[in-house]
């Protein structure tokens, strides 16, 4: 049954999610020189190990990634090809602890593929708290995750109790909510995951550059650093127009309300990073402007990036990478506004000439 689970629900899992694995595997290693590899996440390890409110942070990634491999799974033992899975109520308790113990193993070989190094360097750098917090972690969230689906193949049939149920009014959705509904709903791990790092890069770069954090430039390389965190989640809502959002190309609606509608889309994406960045700034009216015109223009670029290479991830990573130099070079130069003005202005141009040349269905 092992094999099969694995060859099956494993392989599932890691097909449909390449493009995060590739995005992450990039980070990771694509960024730094080969030279300067080991070293850096050497350094990068031992500034986990050195706050505890970092290496929480980590746990949380890790804690995020697992629900989002239970989540999956739930989501595919629904289907009917997955029936199957249930027979293994008729095995023993153990059995069925270890079988699953052995399954979210495999699931989380790219993060235990990682926390090996990270154990040895804490132990080599007598960092034993650290160590232990993590081994802890890790068992006790394997165990809970694999005890968890113990009691879904076994005990799924019996009826759950409500104790109490909260009134909730049924609100109406417009059009131009339903990107957001379906990052709220239906990738609700990506969207959360993807707030934290772009909290976590903005403060990180606010510390590094502490003695000069009133400076603009550094502000603006944390809002820099927020838009590269929804990279992804603008990939998964063009994704999502496309798979099903196809058809609204067919209704009456002009390309300034398409616009008006995507900008206003965005807007509400970015605006707890918005806040935040207008908080550090003591509430300072320039300040914000420029921020929220930076931050704009960078999603809505990235956006204009997709449809263009329709959706390729190779070149996306690339793409990525490119927009990464360039803006901090702009930023550096201290030619953020005019270079904002210039993204959306490439973007409207290239939304209102080519938005109908783009076929859905090819991409």
């Amino acid at each position: 049954m092992l094999k099969l689970i694995l060859k099956t629900l494993s392989k599932e899992f890691y097909a449909a999610h390449a493009g995060l694995f590739l995005f992450g595997f990039y980070l990771a290693f694509g960024v730094v020189e080969g030279s300067q590899l080991l070293s850096y996440h050497k350094t990068l390890m031992l500034m986990v190990y050195s706050s505890p409110l970092i290496l929480a942070s980590v746990f949380l990634f890790w804690l995020l990634y697992v629900l989002k491999c239970l989540f999956f799974i739930r989501k595919q033992l629904k289907l009917a090809q997955y029936h199957f899975v249930f027979l293994l109520a008729t095995a023993g308790k153990k059995k069925q602890f270890r079988l699953w113990l052995k399954v979210y193993v495999v699931l989380l070989l790219p993060i235990l593929g990682y926390i090996i190094p990270f154990i040895y360097v804490g132990l080599a750098e007598r960092h034993f708290i650290g160590v232990l917090a993590t081994i802890s972690f890790v068992i006790i969230l394997l165990s809970t995750v694999s005890g968890y689906m113990f009691r879904i193949i076994n005990y799924s049939h019996v009826p759950v109790k409500v104790y109490f149920s909260f009134p909730c009014p049924q609100l109406k959705k417009p059009y131009w909510t339903w990107p957001l509904y379906y990052l709220l709903t239906g990738q609700t791990l990506m969207l959360f995951g993807s707030k934290i790092l772009s909290f976590s890069l903005f403060t990180l770069v606010m510390w590094v550059f502490a003695d000069v954090s009133k400076d603009l430039r550094v502000a603006l390389i944390g809002i820099l650093a927020a838009v590269l965190s929804h990279s992804m989640l603008i990939q998964v809502m063009l994704r999502q127009e496309m798979d099903q959002l196809s058809f609204s190309r067919s209704l009456p609606i002009k390309l300034r309300t398409r616009i008006g509608q995507n900008l206003l889309v965005f807007l509400v994406l970015f605006l707890p990073e918005i806040f935040f960045y207008l908080y550090r700034f003591d509430w300072q009216v320039q300040p914000f402007l420029v921020g929220l015109l930076f931050g704009m223009a960078g999603l809505m670029t990235l956006r204009m990036v997709l449809y263009w290479i329709k959706l390729d991830l190779d070149r996306y990573f690339k793409w990525l990478l490119a927009f990464f130099f360039v803006n901090m070079f702009v930023i550096l130069s201290g030619y953020a506004v005019a270079f904002s003005l210039l993204m959306l202005s490439a973007y409207f141009l290239y939304f209102f000439f080519f938005y109908y040349r783009t076929d859905l269905q090819e991409v």
